[in-house]
């Protein structure tokens, strides 16, 4: 015949207002043995320490004062994430300035120049192949000879594209 447990499980439940499987984990948690004999009171008072003292680390004020427990270096008075968003700030100047200096020597190139560069290359190409039929136009009208007309108009393309290329700058 199995004994009867004493119900002290069972008896703090009840004092607590919580159920047996809630009840059993709070008091494993804070190291009560509810088989043998314990005090509610002592129970219940380290339950609420352990509760407060899981919410500890989100308990900080939101502005730190110079208390013992505010994770600030005692050597620089700053707190570790003000030092490491001064850290981010230098890496970031650190990276402007090296931009600022490629581009001095000539090694970088500011966007809205490449676009503008870009815009009169594209400019310049369209011109040129719209004018080819207004060039030819009389001479293709002469022609019957599918050949001649096809050799026609790759010369004139090729005389188009040649002549951007000699009007442009070359590149270094």
């Amino acid at each position: 015949m199995e004994k009867s447990r004493p119900g002290y499980l069972t008896q703090y439940a009840k004092h607590a207002g919580m159920a047996l499987s809630s009840a059993s984990e709070a008091l494993r948690r804070i190291g009560v043995d509810y088989r043998q004999p314990f005090d509610f009171a002592d129970a219940d008072r380290r339950r609420e320490a352990a509760r407060h003292a899981a919410r500890v680390p989100f308990a900080k004020p939101i502005y730190s004062s110079n208390e013992d427990n505010d994770p600030v270096d005692p050597e620089t008075k700053k707190d570790p994430k003000f030092i490491e968003s001064q850290a981010r700030r230098e890496m970031f100047k650190a990276h402007l300035t090296e931009l600022e200096y490629l581009e001095q020597v000539g090694k970088l190139i500011p966007v809205h120049v490449v676009d503008r560069e870009w815009f009169e290359l594209a400019r310049l190409v369209r011109d040129a192949m719209l004018n080819i039929p207004t060039r030819i136009a009389d001479q293709l009208a002469r022609e019957t000879d599918q050949r001649k007309v096809q050799d026609l108009l790759e010369a004139e393309i090729y005389h188009a594209i040649e002549s951007i290329v000699e009007n442009e700058p070359q590149a270094d």
